[in-house]
């Protein structure tokens, strides 16, 4: 499985890189990358140490840096180079605000479960990497359910949001330990093919309100 997570990443990444150097790309796609290069260099560091060792390493290791950097970069994508143009603060649309806030539940459970059933200490890998991924699938929720006010950046990103929910939601289910091998073992497969689908229907969305 690490080696399938691996390659997925590594063919974000090729794409990625094909697509800057094919055309002039905007700060949001290649902050995007970015993301996916951490997220590279998390898995090759699984797949080696399970190449080497023969099993995946245990508890907090170098790999989670590599998810927690890929969220880190989503969230700054969509605070630094989005939001502040898809959303002008007006205050009626606070209400959506707060709306989007609510499939935050989901994530916090397992959060809370994880420390109830194993303690704080052995929760610790999956508190960092819940923290970040939170926070991101806010934006996502959010700019999914925002009007699209004036420049259509809503509307054209909306195929893109989509996809990172899920991503989102998928890599929360595999990192579940409580859940069944069977159950992360289906949704780490589907975080890949949605890992994959990211940057094509970031730029997608881009071209259309950027280039």
């Amino acid at each position: 499985m690490t080696g399938f997570q691996a390659a997925a990443a590594l063919i974000s990444v090729g794409y990625g890189a094909f697509a800057c150097l094919r055309r002039h790309q905007p700060l949001f796609f290649k902050i995007l990358l970015y993301g996916l290069i951490s997220y590279l260099f998390g898995a090759l560091f699984v797949t080696s140490y399970q190449a080497v060792h023969g099993i995946q390493p245990a508890g907090f290791h170098v790999g989670y840096f590599g998810h927690i950097g890929c969220y880190f970069f989503l969230l700054s994508s969509y605070y630094g180079a989005m939001d502040r143009l898809a959303d002008g603060g007006e205050k009626e649309y606070r209400r959506i605000r707060l709306a989007a806030a609510i499939p935050l539940v989901i994530p916090t459970g397992f959060l809370v479960l994880s420390i109830v059933n194993a303690g704080l200490a052995a929760s610790l890998p999956f508190l960092f990497l819940v923290l970040p991924m939170t926070l991101t699938l806010y934006f996502a929720v959010k700019h999914l359910v925002f009007p699209d006010v004036e420049l259509g950046i809503i509307r054209v990103m909306r195929p893109y949001n989509v996809c990172a929910i899920f991503f989102c939601m998928t890599e929360l289910f595999s990192h579940f330990v409580f859940f069944p091998e069977s159950v992360r073992r289906i949704a780490a497969i589907l975080s890949c093919l949605l890992l994959i689908l990211l940057l094509p229907l970031a730029e997608k969305g881009v071209r259309k309100w950027f280039i």
